[in-house]
């Protein structure tokens, strides 16, 4: 008897482990607070001996615009990172948050970026650009589920 009382109660258990726990929630499209709903993070890899100087001119050039993004609400947050292998596929990665989960792509944030753009003079360091230092080797956006910023 106790064989079938356990074997009607595994039986009857079963289903409910085997159901997927509830998904979350999907995030707003745009966080009120503005806090970071989603982060992009391009990662380049420099060309031989050009890591510090791709470096500053990521911070001459990207994060003067970025600066103005941050002001202008577009975007909450930018850092740059660097890779401990010198060997690795990619050098340095930036990092962008955004308030929304489209990031870069959403209509508003991309037309008022490009104006920051198109008022930006490039500042060269030690006379190269960007495509003299390095290569970008890709972008990839992540959702942000929780963290400090």
């Amino acid at each position: 008897m106790r064989a079938a009382v356990a074997l009607a109660l595994a039986c009857t258990a079963a289903p409910l482990a085997a159901e997927a726990p509830p998904a979350p929630a999907p995030a707003p499209a745009l966080t009120p607070d503005r806090t970071t709903a989603s982060v992009e993070w391009t990662r380049l890899k420099a060309k031989p001996g050009e890591r510090a100087n791709l470096a500053n001119f990521i911070i001459a050039n990207w994060f003067a615009m970025d600066r103005k993004a941050t002001e202008q609400g577009l975007i909450t947050s930018y850092r740059l990172v660097s890779s401990i292998d010198p060997g690795g596929s990619w050098d340095l990665l930036v990092e962008v948050g955004y308030p929304t989960l489209v990031g870069y792509d959403h209509p508003e944030t991309r037309e008022a970026f490009e104006a920051i753009r198109a008022a930006h003079t490039t500042i060269p360091i030690k006379g190269k650009t960007l495509y003299d230092l390095g290569t970008v080797l890709g972008t990839e956006r992540v959702v942000v589920l929780n963290g400090t910023r």
